[in-house]
């Protein structure tokens, strides 16, 4: 056992603050660090009567000693004697102004009540209430304890037991536990209990409802006992918290919006109490806002409104002041000690040489460095380093940097200590740390870095013997890894060196990292920065795997496309020019291989694939010789190519061999992807070769590494910063698209535009293609649709107003450059007419390539496009593959998609096509759509022409002759045709019309034809209806008539036939329909059109205008029957009175008029569909039963009979 070193008695390793609140030895041995410090300030400061912040969350991870300085400050607020604040108290003194502030706190009439609430498994209420109850109790201020309903509870129950035995009987019978208990519960605080005699309250007493304490909460009660304790010499309470974050843990889920309402009340009132002091802290782990992510929105509006009536307070990292503390509790017997250090002044010189200026104490001045590695022996300096910081990051209640300093137990300072014998010098290396914290390792999230860690390194441990140096060197790693601080400690094999020198020789050391990566496997040794990682073994031999792919693969990928297509940024972007140009241009930047490289290369034709503003050629040399030759080529090859930038390598690195490997690992990773031990062990290799590679990549892509020149237009250029190449690249843009206008309007000035702003430039577009320009474009309000118009027409001078006149302006001057786009768009559809017919596309190369140096983002496109075809919308003819299109937003989008799809050709417009259009308009004005005519100069013609096609009945539409029977002119039927096909407006009006009317040219006159055209079709059903009634006579009419068939009217006719039959076929029924033909001419009137119509769907059960030539034909058929068939009966009545009644049916009724009419039809045989339907009659008459009576139903089946008859 060390007798040279112990830990300094009271160094305590926990702090309860409710059972240690008079212990003096905690005071005693506090040691104060600054911000413990500038908290017991802030608080003392908020004991002045006009302070109003009196709430606070104090935060601060396992291990800090929150509990520790809050329990000091208590001590102070309770005026307990300064003399108990041995190593505090000299702190505060070279402060004078905290100094002074205790001071006149104890010189005050202030004494603080310090209120405990400890425990996470009650409601707050009743944690509050209990608090307070005991505090009082144990302090015999009992008697200021305002009744609370709990309490006024028990007293009812005691009253019932005394006064009332019959109810307290029933009260026994009620609840499920003895009443003894259950009062016990009451006075407690129990809120279950109080609920539940709450609930059975008024089934004891009549209905009646227990109340004593109209709107009793919490926070007035405190406020009550604030006022009782200021006749026992306190000035107020302070509220403590301890383990909130227990708390939180616990309960957030069910705390109900209650719990935080009364924690929001509780700090409101703290901070407005003045003279009557409450104060409260809440003692938490984390922000309350790292507990609340899963709530639902309303309980998580709750807990912010919480945490902003809160004043948070962060201990922080000082580890400075930490690496003090640990001094000051590992206590060394100074005579021993001086002659320890003596005899081991090259141990501990060698210690402070190879730390004094390492990363760990980078923020340590050199002479706290040494205090630091005298001070905290015997701990290595690393473990000194890792202890806090570890701490802080895992530790709990039970095991912190505290308790491995001062606790008994396995893997502490004390258990080293009792082993060590002070003759030789030894240090506590990081494994022992491990060994202590290995239990909280275990119980961290599962899933989170720190236990896969865990789990990763116990894997490992399990393969390697106890005690051995492997063992210690990969929990060593396991540490660095879980702190993750590489900038100050690294996962190195020089820093494991270090750690473990002192015991062992750089030689075994070496051996035993060697061993962990040759022979177990467990350890990689990264290339991209030579860092050891800890991986998990499969028992596969993963180089060999690797090598014997890259043999197989060595010939199929490159390393420019494993370049290219490695996950870095491929685009660089001119910052400077995007910014003035309120736009996006961007550079390419691409990996091409030295091969590619040639005196005979042509720069432009082999980028004449890539869609980017410039290109950045990265070259990858295959050695150090072939830089400066390559230089020599691109310097002479790259003359007048101004969009390219060359980088080439000052110096050659052997990539190929690393690009191969990558490949292979990706390849084998991605197969392994079902074995997670396997794939996490490629995946080590994986990351390595693609920090790697990357960082080759930063070589050409980072200027200020100095490792790659730069030529572009035939010179090497002087690049030494990203913001030099953007610079560059930006002057790239100003030259090669010097024509771009500036149009500020982001969501417009790129190619690919989102849906949103795709709707809003449709309005726009579909504004501008009318025939009438409406003011404002006829938009309104502030949505997206307006911005885009006044930055991309309005600003830019192309949309003008003058007195709500619009009109648009195609030589805009208020942009520069504006009118050259304008004017591009212009001049290629003026060239079509010189030309004829052009592809978009042609269009859209001038208006986007840099060679013409507008460069204009395709988004904008359509907006102009559609201004200036507006200004030539009867002169502009777009067509597709199929023929002309329709203007049209629509089509605006599609060209913009595919502008090779379609070609504009030019239509000389001229006043006789104006007048001709006009008159037609006229001609078939019943069908012209005002919304189409305002939105194109003739198209709204044909379609209105074809709305009149298919407004024709079909009998007009269908028919090939006459309703006479006479031929129907040629160019009639082709107009007909014509108007059915898919013909383009212009095509149709002034190319096929002319010639279907046997015009060489287009003539105005051609109106005329058109007219005649729709009169006769328009005209057509009239005739035919003349045409059948003229049928219809000369059917009918008598012999004796026929010579004044001219003469005499379809009623005079129809009647006098009518009058040349027997009276008996009017009653009789026929299989053929006769009778109904009979029926309309019994009753024939003068109007002949209605005669016709009704008799043309008698015959033939089509309307006349549904009729074709095929109807027509048996309309002709049937009425010659009817005719017949009426005749023929007059001859047979003789018989008829002769045949027997079981072959005939005869009925009579009444008609409107009173007569008596008579019907008779003839027996048929029956079918299968005529028995079904006998049997659904009988069926419906049965299921009617007496609900209607026979005479009803008799009635109900001669209406039926009439209606057939």
């Amino acid at each position: 056992m060390s007798k040279m070193i112990s830990v300094a008695s009271g160094f305590q390793y926990s702090v309860n603050i409710g059972y240690d609140l008079n212990n003096d030895d905690k005071l005693k041995n506090f040691i104060p660090t600054k911000s413990a410090l500038a908290l017991l300030e802030d608080i003392l400061l908020s004991t002045n009567s006009t302070s109003t912040e009196r709430a606070r969350v104090l935060i601060g991870a396992y291990g800090k000693g929150k509990s520790h300085i809050v329990l000091t400050i208590l001590a102070m607020l309770m005026k307990r004697d300064l003399g108990l604040f041995r190593k505090t108290m000299p702190k505060i003194g070279e402060n004078p102004r905290l100094h002074q502030i205790v001071q006149n706190y104890y010189e005050s009439n202030n004494k603080i009540l310090p209120v405990i609430i400890t425990g996470s498994n009650t409601s707050l209420p009743q944690a509050f209430l209990l608090a307070l109850q005991r505090t009082l109790s144990m302090n015999g201020l009992l008697d200021v304890m305002p009744e609370t309903n709990y309490k006024a509870a028990a007293k009812v129950i005691e009253r019932w037991e005394k006064e009332f035995p019959d109810t307290y009987k029933k009260l026994k019978e009620i609840i499920d536990m003895p009443v003894k208990k259950f009062v016990e519960e009451l006075q407690n605080y129990s809120t279950e209990a109080y609920e539940k005699f709450e609930k059975i309250y008024p089934t004891l007493t009549a209905g009646s409802v227990f109340n004593p304490f109209l709107g009793f909460d919490v926070v007035d009660l405190y406020e009550e006992a604030v006022r009782g304790l200021k006749t026992k010499g306190y000035t107020g309470i302070y509220v403590i918290y301890d383990e909130f974050s227990k708390f939180l843990e616990a309960n957030i889920t069910e705390a109900s919006i209650s719990d935080t309402k009364m924690l929001q009340d509780f700090a409101e009132k703290c901070n407005r109490s003045g003279e009557k002091q409450m104060h409260l802290m809440l003692i938490s782990h984390k922000e309350i806002a790292n507990y609340i992510d899963k709530l639902p929105k309303q309980k998580v509006d709750g807990w912010r409104g919480v945490s902003e009536r809160f004043k948070h307070i962060h201990l922080n990292n000082n580890f400075m002041q930490t690496y003090e503390i640990i001094e000051s509790a590992i206590q060394k017997k100074k005579t021993i000690w001086d002659k320890f250090c003596e005899e081991y002044q090259a141990s501990f010189g060698g210690l402070y040489q190879r730390y004094k200026k390492h990363n760990i104490f980078g923020d340590v001045a050199q002479e706290q460095v040494e205090k630091t590695v005298y001070g905290c022996y015997p701990l290595h300096p690393v473990s000194t380093f890792i202890l806090p910081r570890l701490s802080e990051r895992v530790a709990q209640n039970e095991r912190t940097l505290f308790t491995f300093i001062s606790a008994p137990g396995n893997s502490t300072l004390p258990a080293f200590l009792d082993k060590y014998e002070d003759d030789h010098f030894e240090v506590i290396t990081p494994d022992l740390i491990y060994d202590y914290f290995e239990p909280l390792f275990k119980k961290e999230v599962y899933g989170g870095s720190i236990h896969e860690n865990y789990i990763l390194t116990e894997l490992i441990l399990e393969k390697l013997s106890d005690e051995s140096l492997e063992k210690k060197i990969v929990k060593t790693l396991a540490l660095v890894y879980i702190l993750e601080q590489f900038e100050k400690l690294r996962p190195s094999k020089d820093e494991l060196i270090s750690i473990y020198s002192i015991s062992y020789t750089p030689e075994e050391i070496n051996q035993a990292i060697d061993n962990l990566i040759e022979k177990e496997y467990v350890i990689y040794l990264k290339r991209s920065n030579n860092y050891l990682r800890l991986k998990q073994t499969s028992g596969v031999d993963i180089r060999q795997k690797i090598h014997d792919l890259v043999e197989v693969q060595s010939k199929r990928i490159t390393v420019k496309e494993t370049l290219n297509n490695s996950n870095f940024d491929n685009y660089v972007y001119p910052s400077r020019y995007n910014n003035e140009h309120d736009m996006i241009r961007f550079f390419l930047f691409q990996f091409i291989d030295e091969s590619e490289v040639t005196e005979d290369v042509n720069w432009k034709v082999k980028s004449e694939n890539i869609e980017a503003d410039g290109v950045i050629y990265g070259i990858i040399p295959h050695s150090e010789e072939s830089i400066a030759k390559l230089k020599d080529i691109i310097v002479s090859t790259s003359n007048e190519c101004d969009r390219f930038i060359f980088i080439l390598p000052r110096h050659f690195s052997e990539i190929e061999d690393i690009v191969r490997e990558f490949n292979a690992v990706s390849i084998l990773r991605d197969n392994a992807a079902d074995d997670k031990v396997l794939f996490d062990e490629y995946e080590v290799i994986y990351e390595d070769l693609r920090e790697v590679i990357s960082s080759f990549m930063r070589g050409y892509t980072r200027p200020e590494e100095y490792k790659s020149r730069y030529v572009y237009n035939g010179k090497e250029v002087l690049v030494s910063r990203k913001a030099a190449l953007t610079e560059l690249m930006s002057q790239i843009c100003d030259q090669v698209y010097s024509c771009t206008p500036v149009i500020n309007n982001e969501a417009m000035n790129k190619n690919e535009i989102t849906p949103t702003a795709n709707n809003s430039r449709n309005k726009i577009v579909s504004a501008l293609l009318r025939n009438e320009l409406e003011p404002n474009l006829g938009l309104t309000g502030s949505g997206q649709e307006v911005s885009i118009m006044r930055s991309t027409l309005i600003r830019t001078g192309v949309w003008e107003e003058n007195d709500g006149l619009p009109r648009i302006n195609l030589r805009p001057d208020k942009v520069e450059h504006m009118a050259d786009v304008l004017g591009m768009i212009e001049s290629f559809i003026v060239e079509t007419r010189q030309n004829g017919a052009m592809n978009f596309e042609e269009l859209y190369t001038r208006l986007t390539s840099p060679e013409y140096h507008i460069g204009l983002r395709k988004g904008l496109i359509p907006i102009y496009l559609a201004a200036v075809i507006h200004e030539y919308k009867r002169e502009v003819i777009i067509s597709d593959q199929y023929g002309q299109v329709q203007v049209s937003a629509e089509l605006m989008l599609k060209i913009n998609s595919k502008p090779n799809m379609f070609t504009l050709s030019y239509l000389d417009w001229n006043p006789e096509k104006e007048a001709f259009v006009l008159r037609l308009a006229d001609y078939f004005s019943d069908y012209v759509v005002d919304a189409e005519r305002g939105a194109n100069s003739y198209d709204y013609l044909v379609s209105a022409m074809r709305r009149w096609y298919m407004a024709l009945p079909k009998y007009a539409r269908d028919s090939k002759t006459k309703p006479d029977g006479g031929k129907i002119r040629k160019a009639h039927l082709e107009m007909l045709k014509l108007l059915k096909q898919n013909v383009s407006g212009n095509e149709l009006l002034f190319e096929k019309l002319p010639k279907i009317f046997g015009f060489v040219d287009f003539q105005e006159s051609l109106a005329d034809n058109v007219k005649l055209a729709k009169e006769f079709y328009d005209g057509y059903l009239s005739e035919a209806k003349k045409a059948l009634c003229k049928e219809v006579k000369e059917t009918f009419i008598l012999p004796k008539d026929k010579d004044n068939v001219n003469k005499m009217s379809l009623s005079s006719i129809i009647k006098d036939w009518c009058e040349s039959l027997e009276q008996a076929v009017f009653e009789q029924l026929f299989t053929d329909g006769t009778e109904k033909c009979l029926g309309l001419f019994k009753t024939i009137t003068n109007d002949n059109d209605f005669t016709i119509t009704r008799l043309a769907k008698l015959a033939t059960d089509l309307r006349v205008e549904d009729w074709d030539e095929r109807v027509k034909e048996l309309f002709s058929s049937n009425i010659r029957k009817y005719k017949q068939t009426a005749e023929e009966y007059h001859a047979l009545e003789e018989n008829i009175a002769h045949e027997q009644g079981t072959s005939a049916y005869q009925i009579s009724f009444a008609d409107e008029n009173g007569e008596v009419v008579t019907k008779r039809f003839d027996r048929v045989e029956g079918t299968g569909k005529g028995k079904l339907l006998h049997n659904q009659v009988t069926a419906a008459l049965d299921s009617m039963g007496r609900s209607i009576s026979d005479q009803e139903k008799r009635q109900i089946l001669m209406e039926i009979l009439k209606k057939l008859c």
